[in-house]
């Protein structure tokens, strides 16, 4: 996003390892950024992540020109396109700023080659582009590129083959734009690939609405620069991960910020992942499969409903030089053994939401702080061994809001409560139990959490809670 990019950066977060507190024994909201070591915070709102035009799908078919895809017989009424077929390779070029409106056919490819400081919008209403060993739609230069799904169309997106390289890098997305790169609109993209991702920019990405379905061999929806999700309804079916981003190039880059949509995502890897920080303030967030379902160097939820099921970690906040090696925990439990040392930028904060965790890792693992000051947390940890529903190498604080997690006990962490808050470990001796519910002092329900899987502690943070307000049958 030239003249307005938005650098998220770390945050130090330094301070001793929790022990487990409190064992009884019994059968458009805006987002902080901490930034540097000196704690202090910058206010990123959405107004910073999402431009009018990014959330403006209208256009003006009277101006725009008009593509009507048919193979060899492509034609263009209007200015600022061409098409060529040679070879029996057809491709439409747009060389200038504007709109254009696609419909129709294509084997082949649409490539924007404009000046650097060039905004096109690409209306798709009922098209189809096949791409064969290259991307679809391919942005080789412009500033920014507003793809827009016209209402009431379907239109389609695919890549068979292997892709290939152009000069200076591979282009490996059906969609690929070297620049930024922004989709709208109320109609639906269907999108696959055999050999690559489904959407990649190697700046901005931005989803302001639509309905698009990704069938990918690589990563889903990917971002080097930043993955900004307005709103939508994004279905993902990824080999690697669902939603990625990450710079290698700038440490400051590389950050997923959701404010809404309704999202569901399968992914082979991570469900989400950024190199840098992940923030949720809103939307309908469903990770059906992955192996760790949200990851980055920092991870900020302030809304939304988010659900995860994971193969390892739930949501996991580490570094990307030190990755999801948190081994803080040796023999004997919290505070016995392993590596001591705190990630001073990696930490979990939760401030508001509903969050569901099933994690067969461990259910939330941060290698710095995990701090709850609002919403609700279920997690269900793993039935296994050697993991925990909650694992942090600093503090674990809850000021505001509740957890609810239930743990195989062999890693046992909980939280250390403040501000009226109260911190409860049950021991149930492998409860397989079907529902567990917490209330608080005055009998009001705090919040149910129904298990799919054994366990051996039930862990309750929230205000007004006691080992009398927890039942389980």
């Amino acid at each position: 996003m030239k003249g307005k990019k938005i650098k998220i950066a770390g945050v130090l977060l330094v301070s001793t390892m929790l022990a487990v507190t409190s064992l009884a024994a019994c059968g458009t909201k805006t987002t902080s950024k901490s930034t540097g070591s000196s704690g202090s915070t910058t206010t990123v709102s959405a107004s910073d992540m999402f431009t009018k035009r990014d959330l403006d799908s209208g256009y003006d078919e009277s101006k725009a020109t008009k593509i009507k895809l048919s193979d060899s017989k492509t034609t263009v009424s209007g200015d600022g396109a061409k098409f060529s077929s040679e070879n029996g390779v057809n491709t439409v070029t747009i060389t200038n700023e504007g709109t254009y409106i696609l419909s129709g056919k294509l084997n082949g490819q649409v490539v924007v080659n404009t000046d650097k400081t060039a905004k096109v919008q690409i209306v798709l209403k009922g098209a189809t582009v096949s791409g064969k060993s290259t991307a679809a739609i391919y942005v080789k230069q412009a500033d920014k590129v507003f793809l827009t799904l016209a209402p009431n169309s379907e239109n389609t997106l695919t890549e068979t083959g292997k892709f290939a390289s152009d000069n200076s890098s591979t282009v490996d997305g059906v969609i690929f734009s070297k620049d930024d790169l922004s989709i709208n609109g109320t109609g639906l993209l269907k999108i696959s690939t055999e050999s690559g991702h489904g959407v990649v920019s190697k700046d901005d990405l931005v989803i302001a609405s639509g309905t698009i379905e990704i069938k990918s061999s690589g990563h889903g929806l990917q971002g080097k620069d930043s993955v900004r999700i307005a709103g939508g309804t994004i279905t993902i079916n990824s080999s690697n991960d669902g939603i990625h981003s990450e710079n290698k190039d700038d440490s400051n880059l590389g950050f997923v910020y959701i404010k809404g949509g309704t999202i569901k995502i399968t992914a082979a890897d991570d469900g989400i992942h950024s190199g840098n920080n992940v923030t949720i303030d809103g939307g309908t967030i469903t990770v059906t499969e992955s192996s760790e379902g949200i990851e980055g160097q920092s991870i900020d939820i302030n809304g939304g409903k988010i659900d995860v099921t994971s193969s390892d970690d739930g949501l996991n906040a580490a570094s990307p030089s030190t990755g999801n090696d948190n081994t803080n925990q040796g023999p004997g439990g919290p505070g016995g053994g392993g590596d001591m040392s705190v990630d001073e930028n990696a930490y979990i904060k939760i401030t508001g939401g509903e969050i569901h965790i099933s994690a067969e890792g461990d259910g939330v693992d941060s290698n710095g702080n995990f701090d709850v000051t609002g919403g609700i947390v279920y997690v269900e940890g793993p039935s296994r061994g050697g993991n925990a529903a909650l694992d942090f190498t600093g503090t674990g604080t809850i000021s505001g809001g509740v957890v609810i997690a239930t743990d195989n006990g062999s890693m046992l962490q909980s939280l250390t409560a403040q501000s009226g808050m109260n911190t409860v470990v049950l021991n149930v001796s492998s409860s397989s139990a079907s529902e567990i519910v917490v209330k608080d002092s005055s009998g009001k329900v705090l919040g149910t959490l129904k298990p799919s899987k054994s366990f051996n502690n039930i862990i309750v943070s929230g205000a007004g809670v006691s080992e009398s307000t927890i039942s389980y049958n």
